[in-house]
């Protein structure tokens, strides 16, 4: 939905229409005699009318002939003598508004509502348009508060204003009008949707580049502008376009807090630039004082707070902010939730967060609502019910109506809900409980305020030598025997494709027949969704370097529609297993360790249709058993049946994931005697169903236990975080708990608590602070997201910060991995993108290049020029899945990519090394053998680091389970400490630089593996 419609559609004839649609002052009506033409819907005003003098009789009488100069003349001559007659200035000025001279027009409204005690509503709106018809908005905007303030039982005005403050960003202004009409019954479906979001709707930037050129005077639109470099994170341009806002209007609050969240971003994101921080010490200190009514104030001073270390003094900015949302502002709930969390007020936080969770489930409702066309019955009756669970009965009441006139996915309890929710209203009923707001209720009278003079902390130096050590890959897929294209039914490539074609093409990395190098298997769905008539998957075996076809040897034979694929060892012989994952039955093969597998899917009891797109094999209850986790994506039959096309090109397209149900993930639990059992209702908390396309298994928050995490498009995230893993074997399934943590610890939603389409997954130290980071990509026009791990469990939106907002706005990114490509000792950032559908645009492409960061000694990511990475970068690709494995086991990692339509590329790492590394693989003996959530502390000179064996490896893969790092310049050895999942830790002393080792629990010596070969 555009702004365009959220405005002028929303709010109809508003006064902003007049300016862009180029109405005159008068609203287009004619100038008719004082006893037609001032008719009122509200009672007359007082007016200062002295008795008809002859001037003014003679002024009526030209009027009614038309002769307006005459009657402006003779108007001119009564008010000489009657100065106070403000019904002869409200003629003079209809008649001045007439002959085109909307300046005097304006005089004379304005002095008959100076001198009118109670002013008439056809005064006020004739003076309202005819500034507007000026370009004069903002008078506009006041006089319409006066209009409502005179005149309260009135609606017009109410929409007027709502229409024109969210025009020009003031979107905060349009609550109270939108309110009153609710409670009113003058309820309609698009002020319900800003009222459940303001900040949904965004300023017109014609409009106001309209206002800039015609009254030049008035430079408070480029607040409006700066509003929307605000959404594109460009704080660099909002802190230049606002100075001189400042300057010509002091007064003008909201650009006074939007200049300073501006100079916190900047001081943020260069703490070694001491001029940024003077520029905010400056703002702070010249800050009118009423700058603390406004909620932006308090959220930029918490931002300030927290990254300068002082989270008490964040806490009660973020708590004044979120008292001033009324609790209903979704990023500032995140930012107090995460600061009380920081000082150890648990059940506050904990409070707060499921404020938060509410807050986000409204937003993603509200959401799908749009998607499916504002049509579906269900989607609306789904947003009321998010309403009741925040004390918003008046919304809740109001969706319900709206609900029952819509015309799509009827549901049959609706009139039964309707009055359920009525009943809860009466004329008296406050526009929100006072139990919802959350914030009112936390103690903050003892907590510092923010410090502005204080510094921020400085980012880590571990920054890449591409200089001295430059990456490069050469593409090697058919030079080394692996070929492999994912194919789609025939006709997609001409016709287009649907949703279910667009996000296939899963691989995984598995040394199955156990002689040290990595083999591959890969996707194909050529057939149809729910059955078995696609060609196989493939699986391909490496010998020294070298691919061949084991497919049909191998007896690996799933003719599924693929999506994901994952390996992993369920039954703990030693030997990788495959998971297929379809949409359709999903298929497990088991390694017989003679190089061949069987279908184990039906004796192992694993059941169920469902569209799955990735899954992990990991112990979630530590047990020692692998369990499994399969993420599904959307539900029923529709995404079959309903077909979607391009406007620009007619052809099929992939259809946004909300216009469907989404399905819940699973869990099956392994009994270890070689069977499954679905626990995912035992296991599971309840939360919001997500649409899941990728996961990543690890220890990754502060709690002991594995932990998930999935990237769901459309939807909040989810963290699974496992808690009371029991002891005893015999009763872990009945303790074991997945509790939902996605938005209680930062990683569900953007910092601007939106649900994005969350697609590929990465995680990683690459700042070498000892903790996960995590890496999203998104859909093109929403930025893939940088989460930094801030506290222990605590993540952050970092995105702009680190400078990897803007490059991936024109982008479609599926795959990516944080990898140290040439050992310099910091990790490289590689991103596959590829579109979902042939969109006809110039603007945003179908087949896209890939991207490769590197990190700068500032913290900030910086792109690399594609010719200098190798041919396959400098070509345009359909990318989808993206595994890392060491091919040639010379000890630098490489890439397997998947496309659509175009044969796998295997990327053969070629970078000039900064220095030998060191590889690690893992087998536990007092766990699941595949060590999975295992960390290892890197101990030599002068070198700190911690890694993670991790699982799921994020979109539809997994990767070679293998831990790589580069040893420092002079060292020829290093000293680690491994952290086993078990529980238990163990050192390693003395392992030698350029070649790979296997770790075994409990064994001392590690057993060298292969020596990299350069």
């Amino acid at each position: 939905m555009s702004r365009t419609y959220l405005v002028l559609n929303v709010f109809g004839n508003c006064l902003a229409c007049c300016l862009l649609l180029g109405c005159n002052g008068s609203g287009g009506e004619s100038v008719s005699a004082p006893s037609e033409a001032h008719s009122e819907p509200a009672k007359p005003p007082v007016n200062n009318v002295a008795a008809p003098g002859i001037h003014y009789r003679e002024a009526v009488k030209s009027v009614r002939i038309g002769d307006f100069p005459n009657a402006q003349r003779s108007l001119r001559e009564h008010l000489l003598t009657n100065p106070s007659d403000t019904k002869a200035m409200e003629l003079a000025g209809d008649i001045a508004s007439r002959l085109g001279d909307t300046p005097q027009a304006i005089q004379w409204y304005r002095d008959a509502v100076e001198q009118t005690p109670q002013p008439g509503y056809a005064l006020l709106d004739k003076l309202a348009k005819n500034l507007m018809a000026t370009a004069n908005a903002y008078e506009s905007v006041e006089i319409l508060k006066q209009t409502i303030s005179a005149h309260p039982d009135l609606e017009r005005p109410r929409y007027d204003l709502a229409g024109l403050v969210t025009v020009l960003g003031l979107n905060h202004d349009a609550v109270k009008p939108l309110q009153w009409l609710i409670q009113n019954n003058l309820r309609d479906e698009e002020s319900l949707i800003v009222l459940a979001n303001p900040d949904r709707v965004q300023p017109d930037p014609e409009f106001c580049r309209k206002l800039l050129d015609r009254a030049t005077e008035d430079l408070r639109p480029h607040y409006a502008l700066a509003k929307l470099d605000a959404e594109k994170q460009d704080w660099s341009a909002v802190s230049k376009r606002l100075p001189a806002v400042l300057k010509r209007h002091p007064d003008f609050l909201p650009a006074w807090a939007l200049q300073g969240r501006a100079l916190v971003a900047l001081a943020i994101a260069d703490p070694s630039d001491s001029s940024r921080r003077k520029d905010l010490v400056e703002w702070a200190t010249n800050k009118p004082a009423a700058l603390e009514t406004l909620p932006e104030y308090w959220t930029a001073a918490g931002i300030w707070s927290n990254h300068t270390g002082n989270h008490t003094a964040a806490v009660r900015a973020f708590a004044e902010a979120s008292r001033l949302h009324q609790s209903n502002h979704g990023p500032t709930l995140s930012q107090l939730q995460a600061s009380l969390r920081q000082i150890g007020h648990e059940d506050e936080s904990n409070r707060v967060a499921k404020r938060f969770d509410q807050i986000a489930g409204l937003n993603d409702a509200v959401k799908t609502f749009l998607e499916r066309n504002s049509k579906s019955q269900i989607a609306a009756l789904r947003v009321a019910y998010q309403m009741v669970d925040l004390g918003r009965m008046w919304e809740a009441e109001a969706w319900t109506s709206l609900a029952k006139s819509l015309p799509e996915d009827p549901v049959a309890t609706i009139d039964q809900a309707h009055l359920v929710i009525r009943a809860r209203l009466r004329p008296d009923s406050p526009w929100q409980t006072e139990a919802s707001l959350v914030a009112s209720s936390i103690d903050i009278s003892d907590m510092p305020f923010v410090t502005w003079d204080a510094d921020v902390r400085n980012a880590r130096t571990i920054a890449n030598r591409m200089e001295e050590s430059p990456v490069r890959f050469a593409e090697q897929a058919k030079q080394r025997g692996l070929l492999h294209t994912v194919s789609l039914a025939p006709e997609a490539e001409k016709e287009g494709h649907w949703i279910y074609q667009s996000t296939g093409g899963g691989a995984a990395v598995l040394d199955f027949d156990l002689n040290g190098w990595p083999d591959v298997a890969i996707a194909n769905l050529d057939g149809a969704p729910m059955q078995s008539n696609s060609s196989p998957n493939y699986v391909f075996r490496n010998i020294d370097g070298q691919f061949s076809d084991a497919t049909s040897a191998s007896g690996y034979a799933d003719t599924g529609f693929a999506q994901g694929i994952t390996s992993g060892d369920y039954n703990n012989d030693g030997f990788p297993d495959l998971f297929d994952a379809n949409i359709g039955r999903n298929r497990l093969y088991r390694n017989n360790g003679d190089g061949t597998f069987s279908d184990v899917t039906d004796e192992t009891n694993l059941i169920g249709t469902e569209w799955t797109t990735s899954a992990v094999i990991a112990d979630m209850d530590g047990d020692g058993n692998a369990d499994l986790f399969e993420v599904n994506y959307c539900g029923g039959k529709a995404p079959y049946e309903t077909p979607c096309r391009s406007d620009a090109t007619g052809k099929l397209a992939s259809c946004p994931p909300l216009k469907f149900e989404a399905s819940a993930d699973r869990t099956w639990k392994n009994n270890g005697t070689g069977q499954f059992k679905n626990v995912s209702r035992d296991w599971m908390q309840p939360t919001n169903i997500g649409r899941g396309l990728g996961i990543i298994a690890g220890q990754l928050d502060e709690a002991p236990g594995l932990d998930l995490f999935i990237a769901n498009d459309m939807s909040v995230n989810h963290l699974w975080s496992s808690s009371n893993i029991a002891s005893d074997k015999a009763t872990a399934a009945a303790t074991t708990r997945l509790t939902d943590l996605g938005t209680v610890r930062g990683l569900a939603m953007s910092g601007q608590s939106n649900s994005q389409a969350s697609m590929g997954m990465a995680a990683g130290d690459p700042d070498g602070d000892g903790d996960l980071d995590f890496f999203l990509t998104h859909f093109a026009e929403e930025h893939n997201t940088y989460y930094e791990q801030v506290a222990p469990g605590l993540w952050e939106d970092r995105t702009h910060a680190v400078g990897l907002y803007e490059p991936s706005l024109d982008q479609l990114g599926f795959g990516t991995t944080w990898t140290d490509f040439n050992s310099d000792g910091a990790m490289e950032l590689l991103v596959t993108n590829g579109h979902v559908s042939d969109t006809g645009r110039t603007d945003i492409g179908y087949e896209m290049p890939p991207q490769l960061f590197t990190r700068l000694e500032s913290g900030r990511w910086q792109e690399q020029l594609n010719n200098s990475l190798g041919d396959y970068f400098e070509r345009e690709h359909l990318g989808r899945a993206l595994v890392t494995l060491d091919a040639n086991q010379d000890g630098r990692t490489d890439v397997l990519i998947t496309h659509l339509y175009e044969p796998v590329a295997l990327l053969i790492n070629e970078s000039e090394i900064a220095s030998e590394s060191i590889g690690l693989r893992f087998q536990a003996t007092s766990g699941h053998r595949d060590a999975i959530g295992t960390t290892v502390e890197v101990q030599s000179a002068g070198d700190k680091r911690t890694l993670q064996l991790t699982a799921g490896d994020g979109y539809m893969g997994s990767n070679e389970r293998r831990l790589s790092f580069a040893l420092p310049d002079a060292s020829n050895n290093a000293d680690i400490v491994v952290n086993w999942h078990s529980g238990h830790s163990q050192s390693f002393k003395g392992l030698e630089a350029g070649r790979d080792y296997l770790l075994t629990e409990g064994i001392a010596q590690p057993i060298p593996m292969n020596t990299h070969v350069q």
